[in-house]
């Protein structure tokens, strides 16, 4: 939320907005509502604080999930101060993420962007990126994340280092995105340490070290990062710089599926399928976690541990059909034809 300070020369109104700016602070979103419509309906409001008043009480309802409001504060805001940068970025954000509409997303950020507005810069270089709501363009991303990371914005760091580190509209400069991930571990963003260890898993611009990929993991896994959770699972799993521990797997697996990792759903209907703890197989459970994944993405190795987990509560046979459609699409050789010899013989495929 904007910072109210602007409107505090009003002695007035002085105290009310910083209620409402602590509230918004702390996360007290209703009584961010309560604060501001208290001050709005007794109409005494004028000009910028007007516009504040109703940009901040329209992102505030976003927040509590009351989209409709929203929207209407955020437009009459608009319709206050069509140049109102925040909330031009917020009707960018509900568009994009309510209204599911990257076009109409990508005219609101565009609007702010060419305003210079760090934020909707970043988020307009995502479109782009992505190719959402506009053709696919790594030249313009990258111009876009480099002008809002001169503004230092943080949330800009590690977009742009991913770009430097897949030489995608810049020049590939592995030396510099870890530049711009440290900039973003410094700064508190949480997405940081999880790239940063993936650098450090893969040996990207330094000595591959799984223990220190471990500990990014961790601390951006610890603050609900859903990549790290699923990354940190694996390392698990696999028992890369940490004790193997198919427990401790499982359990961060669950909680970055939980976030919709679709890896993570299917590493740990994988796991569950083939785990040789009969304390951590759970067949049933595969199979479901398993069949979600593969509705969300039919490829091979969503296909393979559906095999596994049908194989695991003993239908060989639908195992046998899962295993041959992935070779009807990766061929004979693909390295999962040795799963037939298992399942034709009525048995499990186990870690």
């Amino acid at each position: 939320m904007v910072s109210l300070g602007a409107l505090l020369g009003s002695n007035a109104f002085a105290v009310e907005f910083k209620d409402a700016q602590v509230a918004a602070t702390e996360g007290r979103y209703d009584d961010v509502v309560a604060i501001l419509t208290t001050i709005l309906d007794r109409g005494d409001l004028q000009g910028y604080a007007e516009v504040v008043g109703y940009s901040n009480r329209g992102v505030a309802y976003s927040l509590l999930k009351q989209y409709p409001q929203a929207k209407r504060d955020l437009l009459h805001a608009i319709e206050l101060d069509p140049d109102h940068l925040l909330t031009i970025n917020h009707l960018g954000i509900m568009a994009q993420h309510i209204d599911g509409d990257a076009q109409a997303a990508a005219i609101w950020f565009r609007r702010a962007a060419d305003q210079g507005y760090p934020s909707s810069q970043t988020n307009l270089a995502t479109l782009y990126r992505d190719g959402k709501g506009v053709a696919r363009d790594y030249t313009q991303a990258f111009r876009l994340y480099k002008l809002a990371a001169d503004q230092n914005y943080v949330m800009s760091y590690v977009p742009l280092g991913e770009l430097y580190m897949q030489g995608r509209g810049v020049n590939m400069d592995v030396k510099t995105d870890l530049e711009w991930l440290y900039k973003g571990v410094d700064e508190g963003v949480v997405s940081a340490h999880y790239h940063l260890g993936k650098a450090h898993e893969r040996g990207w611009g330094q000595t591959q070290n799984y223990a220190r990929a471990a500990d990014e993991y961790y601390t951006a896994a610890m603050q609900g990062d859903g990549e790290a959770q699923n990354a940190l699972g694996y390392l698990y799993r696999r028992g890369l710089g940490v004790k193997q521990d198919f427990t401790k797997a499982a359990e961060w697996y669950q909680l970055a599926a939980d976030q919709q990792v679709v890896q993570a759903t299917n590493r740990l209907a994988w796991l569950l399928a083939t785990c040789p703890n009969q304390l951590v197989c759970n067949g049933a459970l595969a199979l479901e976690l398993a069949q979600s994944a593969v509705e969300k993405e039919r490829n091979a190795t969503n296909l393979d541990s559906l095999a596994a987990a049908q194989a695991r509560v003993g239908d060989y046979e639908v195992a046998i059909d899962s295993i041959e459609e992935i070779l009807r699409m990766e061929g004979r050789n693909s390295r999962y034809a040795s799963r037939l010899s298992f399942y034709q013989a009525r048995r499990p495929y186990k870690l």
